[in-house]
């Protein structure tokens, strides 16, 4: 390694090095800042310190982009800094990184650590919030956002004076107008990233790098909106009137060809037969679906858990009807008109909703809902069918506490056990509607009965005559 002073021009005629190595060169002026040559011809200063039997190398910067000068400058500086704390600059820089990174950098390695956990439509949720209502601190650091923004910036976002996504006029009428749930789910989104970024941002001896997250102010000043949960659901008295509306649209749709509204139709009528989320029964695909097993699962659920249920008669003429619409081997159970998956069934619930009146009697009100009410509905009428909590919790799947419930941990419920009390919770529902069940959907039922299944069924039936 040649030792000279360093000068624009000798370093101008630097040959590069050969190939697939490096070359380093020092200089005679400052001890320690070498400069060193690629066999690209590239050349970068760079700053060599042994400290403690360990040597620390530093890149300053590209030469001619930074001169002679600026580099002997710069090498001084860190130098003097290693002297100085006996520190790696290489760890100092990527502490000063991380104390620096910005709200959307932390956003998105918040979102790549949580991996299948998190959703893609989840992160793109938390996408949307901070950049619909905090889009202008995205590039802001962490730091820099404080107690009193957070707290201005809630307030702001129930008001509806706080928006930085598209134009409003190009959306939807609402949008971004602002709302207690809006900001608290924007509060809940911020707070879990910087949450996050808290823990995660450390020093070399496992110190914390950023400051309290500022959403802590939404908590001790009691800005939480704290909306209650909604407890909507269509009611017994209305099961009837909503599934004749759900079939008069799905029939007319027959007559006009509309396929997404009648995919719709069948769609809401199996949520409301499954309780399924809204994704997973749009989701579904015909490769998770088994008719002759008698079952079908859904692989993508909220928890991440899979989720395994039976065909029950009112299902298997859901499935049969969908296969006869199938085209070209489409993988969707409930498909979109163009083939694609349902992202927004709003036009076809709003004509059921019509629907919901009838030509004769105009005095009775319609029956609003939302895809999730079907949900919220099956859980009431499984609950009055009476059978079971764990039963209803591995139906609807949903998981208990991890350390509340450790009941729940031994109790393992395979689909098999699922046949008997989903034809129960079906036929609750259909009372309720005021259908009558046929003796198809029984015969269907005593089918997947074994002989002592069907002799205990009979038996209390003898004993209901009694």
């Amino acid at each position: 390694m040649a030792t000279f002073k360093f000068t624009k021009a000798k370093l101008h005629d630097l040959p590069p090095a050969p190939h697939g190595k490096q070359v380093e060169y020092h200089d005679s002026q400052v001890k320690g800042l070498r400069i060193r040559v690629g066999s690209s011809g590239l050349k970068v200063f760079c700053v060599v310190r042994k400290v403690k039997g360990k040597f620390f190398r530093t890149a300053l910067g590209r030469f001619p982009e930074i001169t002679v000068d600026q580099a002997r400058t710069a090498a001084l500086e860190t130098l003097g800094g290693i002297g100085l704390t006996g520190r790696n600059p290489n760890t100092v820089k990527r502490e000063n990184d991380a104390a620096d990174v910005i709200l959307r950098d932390a956003m998105e390695l918040y979102i790549k650590t949580r991996g299948h956990r998190l959703k893609e439509n989840t992160a793109n949720q938390y996408r949307r919030l901070l950049n619909n209502f905090s889009g202008d601190w995205l590039g802001q650091p962490l730091a820099n956002i404080s107690r009193d923004s957070v707290f201005n910036r809630h307030k702001a976002i129930t008001d509806g004076t706080a928006w930085f996504g598209e134009d409003r006029s190009t959306l939807r009428s609402g949008v971004g107008c602002g709302s207690k749930a809006q900001a608290d789910l924007w509060g809940r989104a911020l707070r879990a990233i910087l949450n996050f970024a808290h823990d995660h941002y450390r020093n070399e001896m496992g110190l914390k790098l950023l400051p309290e997250p500022p959403t802590v102010v939404l908590s001790t000043k009691r800005q939480w909106h704290g909306l209650a949960r909604k407890n909507t659901r269509i009611r017994n008295h209305e099961l009837g009137r909503w599934l004749n509306a759900v079939e008069t649209v799905r029939t007319e749709s027959l007559e006009w060809r509309d396929d997404h509204a009648v995919s719709v139709c069948d769609a809401l009528d199996m949520a409301l037969f499954t309780g399924l989320r809204r994704g997973e029964v749009f989701g579904l695909e015909w490769d998770r679906v088994n008719l002759e097993g008698g079952y079908f699962w859904i692989d993508k659920t909220k928890n991440g858990d899979p989720l395994e249920l039976p065909i029950t008669s009112t299902l298997q003429v859901i499935f049969e009807r969908r296969l006869k619409f199938r085209v070209d081997n489409n993988p969707y159970v409930f498909p979109a008109a163009r083939g694609g998956l349902i992202t927004d069934p709003r036009k076809v619930i709003t004509k059921i909703i019509s629907k919901t009146i009838s030509d004769k009697d105009r005095e009775q009100k319609e029956i609003n809902f939302t895809c999730h009410d079907a949900r919220r509905t099956f859980a009431t009428l499984a609950e009055l069918s009476g059978v079971g909590t764990y039963i209803l919790k591995r139906l609807m799947n949903h998981r208990s506490g991890r350390t509340s419930d450790t009941t729940q941990g031994y109790i393992s419920l395979p689909v098999e056990e699922l046949i008997e009390p989903a034809g129960r919770i079906e036929s609750k529902i259909l009372h309720e509607a005021g259908i009558r069940r046929n003796f198809a959907g029984a015969k269907n039922l005593l089918k997947t009965l074994s002989e002592d299944e069907k002799e205990s069924l009979l038996n209390e039936l003898l004993k209901g005559k009694e």
